[in-house]
Formats: structure tokens, C-alpha cells, sequence
């Protein structure tokens, strides 16, 4: 979640939910800090107890720990929805497999605000994570989902890191069908936030530059 948003996160009857929790696993402990600074928790924040969960950091065990000696444990993500195409479904796994309870709160995922704004088909879409980063093996995949989105009328979304995206872009525009339609969204719930549909064709005759931007793609009929 982008701090700029973070206060249009959660609903009021959320925000008193998740008050007493002095537990939580976060992507990154600097920036899980700052979102729950702005949360204005029951407990101070120096008196929080952070567990990292993120590439580097997969100690399960720990994690769970403060849920089977009885104290509610929050997931939060450093930017995005928790365990959607993020860290943390492993974490929700093991609660169920050990008989806890799950509560999701409502707030904002990319993924799905974006298709909300897209235009694109909402009926069936598939969410592909990132595409291969080797060119040619890109250039394959993307024509496999170019085969379905054109038989099945699929929408597909794919993300990938912004140092990547202009790259990602490129392939589309050189090898995708020019007249399948693509979705550029980036920055949502941000100042700078920008979604804009057009054919594969109009985007190659338009200027867009994505380096540094957190952008999703949708690519679909």
C-alpha cells in the first residue's frame, strides 16, 4: 500500500479491529513501520513486534509462534494486497492448516483496481505474474497469451519491476496482434496515477515512459 493512500485503506470498523495487535509480519521493517505509524495503534509503535517475510527472510516458524501462544497476528505488504501476487499466502497457509482463524480486511490490490478501470474483459482474466525476463523466451510466452486472449476472449495481467517495464513494453508493441488492446496502469492511488487503454497499434504511435513506475499490464481482446 502507498502511503499516499494509506488512509483511505481501511474502513473505520477495520481500524478498530486490528487496534489492540501488537504482532505483525511485515515485507520490510522500515516500511512496515511506517504504514503502521499512520494506523495510530493501541500500542505504541516502538512497542510493536515486527517479523519480516520477504525473499531473504522465511523463518515460518517464528512467525506462527505468536498465534499458537494465543495473540492475533497482522499481514501487511509493503505495497500491494498480502498473499496476492505477494508475500504472506504461505503464512495464511499454515494458519489454516493449524486451525486459525483467517479474517481478510477490505483494501486496495492493483491487480484487481486495475481491471476495474481497464475497460478490459472482467469475465475471465488471469493474472500471469511476470513474464519471462530473457527476451525470446518472453517473446513466447507472449504469444501464447496473444493464442488465448484471441480464442477466449481472456483478459491477462502481468506485472514487473519498473527498471523492466519499458523492456516489457517494447515486446508487446513489437509482437503482439496490433489490434489486441493494452491496459498501462501505473502508480495507482498515487498523485501521478495514470490508466490508459488503447490498441497495441495506438500505443506504438504514442510516447510512454514507464522506467521507475509501478505499472501493470493488461493485455486483452
Amino acid at each position: 500500500l502507498n502511503p499516499q493512500a494509506q488512509n483511505n485503506a481501511l474502513i473505520p470498523r477495520q481500524l478498530q479491529q486490528i487496534k489492540h495487535i501488537t504482532n505483525f509480519i511485515v515485507e520490510t521493517a522500515k516500511i512496515g513501520r511506517a504504514h503502521l505509524k499512520l494506523l495510530e495503534l493501541a500500542t505504541p509503535l516502538q512497542q510493536l513486534v515486527i517479523f519480516e517475510l520477504n525473499k531473504h527472510k522465511q523463518d515460518y516458524s517464528a512467525l506462527i509462534a505468536p498465534l499458537q501462544h494465543g495473540h492475533d497476528v497482522g499481514l501487511i505488504s509493503d505495497c500491494g494486497c498480502p498473499a496476492v501476487a505477494d508475500p504472506g499466502g504461505r503464512v495464511v497457509s499454515l494458519a489454516h492448516e493449524l486451525g486459525f482463524n483467517v479474517i481478510p480486511l477490505i483494501g486496495p490490490s492493483s491487480i484487481l483496481l486495475s481491471l476495474m478501470a481497464s475497460g478490459l474483459n472482467g469475465q475471465k482474466f488471469t493474472f500471469a505474474g511476470y513474464l519471462p525476463s530473457n527476451p525470446e523466451a518472453r517473446r513466447k510466452e507472449l504469444r501464447i497469451l496473444e493464442k488465448d486472449i484471441l480464442h477466449n476472449k481472456t483478459t491477462y495481467i502481468f506485472i514487473e519491476a519498473p527498471f523492466r517495464n519499458q523492456a516489457v513494453l517494447n515486446s508487446i508493441l513489437n509482437e503482439i496482434n496490433p489490434d489486441l488492446r493494452l491496459c498501462i496502469a501505473c502508480n495507482l492511488m498515487t498523485d501521478e496515477q495514470s490508466i490508459v487503454t488503447k490498441s497495441v497499434s495506438q500505443w506504438k504511435n504514442a510516447l510512454a515512459n514507464l522506467q521507475k513506475q509501478e505499472t501493470i499490464f493488461l493485455l486483452g481482446a
